[in-house]
């Protein structure tokens, strides 16, 4: 399957639901799960792998820290949440926050997320669970291992490690992010 098929397919699936995912992504999953249903099981298990490469490209301490702020906190787990619904939230909106993991700061869920201190939405957990559902349901069979599919603790995400509870740093790092988070400026009378 390429790049562009399994873009479509995505935005199929945000299209049948509107751009809502849902809680935990439950919404956009079943969307997903449905047109996976709709092709063979080859197909599947190509999508399955071309979302673990893009899951697994987003494997990087900068995205780490923008899933920080965004969920007021980040476990290992998390991040992996996080990591699928970047991926269901678009190409449009994973190739800017690979390019830029600040730019999250615009996309709407991330604001609902911080305004209303629900991150469900852009933690799409269970997204990362519609190709081996789908899988299942064609073959009658699980789908074979194509990748990450729980957070590997021996791995460590790509690029600088920065502590993610120092403000100073993710002022510096992710600025439009952080003054959603944790205030901008500083002080009233900065003029950073």
């Amino acid at each position: 399957m390429d790049t562009d098929r399994f873009w479509a397919l995505i935005e199929q699936a945000r299209t049948d639901v509107e751009g809502e995912p849902g809680e935990d992504g439950a919404a956009l999953a079943k969307a997903l799960t449905a047109r996976l249903v709709e092709l063979p099981g080859a197909q599947i298990e190509q999508f399955a792998a071309e979302f673990e490469r893009l899951r697994g490209a987003a494997d990087r301490y900068d995205l780490w820290g923008a899933a920080h702020l965004i969920g007021s906190g980040c476990t290992r787990d998390g991040f992996l949440d996080f990591r699928s619904g970047l991926v269901a939230a678009g190409r449009h909106w994973y190739e800017a926050a690979l390019a830029d993991p600040d730019a999250l700061a615009g996309h709407p869920a991330v604001a609902e997320a911080i305004e209303w201190n629900d991150d469900s939405a852009i933690f799409a957990e269970l997204v990362g669970y519609a190709p081996a559902n789908a899988y299942r349901q064609v073959t009658g069979a699980e789908l074979p291992a194509v990748g990450e599919t729980e957070p590997a603790a021996e791995t460590e995400p790509a690029g600088e490690r920065w502590d993610f509870d120092d403000d100073a740093q993710m002022r510096h790092r992710l600025p439009r992010l952080a003054s959603l988070t944790i205030g901008w400026p500083p002080n009233e009378g900065c003029r950073c």
